[in-house]
Order: structure tokens, then sequence, then C-alpha cells
């Protein structure tokens, strides 16, 4: 008969610990509808901004470089969401919302 050691049957029963937030996933699902937006804003604001005379191919230009800048910053903020993930995988960092698997 094995004698088991105490620590280590501690260990086994904690279930690892994952990340429970929502926070990433509602990232991802607003950052398109935020850079439409903000290219309409942006169309708007050349719009009516007095004294800058834009045609239409520069407003058109200036609201794809503000939804661009949009999309470019979503996908940063979830790639490091991601790194965050795998750090509290990892044991690294504690996570925002606990979710324990079972």
């Amino acid at each position: 008969m094995a004698i088991q050691d105490p620590a280590s049957s501690a260990a086994a029963s904690q279930s690892p610990t994952a990340e429970g937030s929502l926070l990433g996933r509602f990232v991802a699902i607003i950052t398109p509808f935020f850079a439409l937006f903000a290219g309409w804003l942006a169309g708007v604001v050349a719009k009516a901004v007095p004294g800058v005379t834009l045609d239409r191919g520069q407003i058109v230009a200036f609201m794809v470089a503000i939804a661009t800048t949009v999309l470019t910053a979503g996908w940063k903020w979830l790639q490091g969401w991601q790194q965050h993930e795998q750090n509290v995988a990892d044991g690294k960092s504690p996570p925002i919302k606990a979710f324990t698997t079972k």
C-alpha cells in the first residue's frame, strides 16, 4: 500500500483557473460597429469643419483612415487580452473574473 503525499493530493484536487470575463468577447463584437461609427463621424466632421474644403475622395480616404485606426486599436487590444489569458492559464497573473474548470 502506497502512502500519498498530502501536498500532491491537494494540488491534484485543485482545478485549474481560467479567465471567465466576457470582456474580450464584448470588444470583439463591438469593434467593427465602432469602426463604422468612427468612419461615419469622421465624414461628418470633415464636412462640418469651417474653412476646410475636401472633395469626396479625400473625405472617403479620411473615413477609411479613421476606421482602420479603430480596427487596429481593437486588434491590438485583443492581442493583449489573449496574452493575458495565456498568462492566467500559465499561472503568471490572476484572472479578472475567475472561471474554474471542472
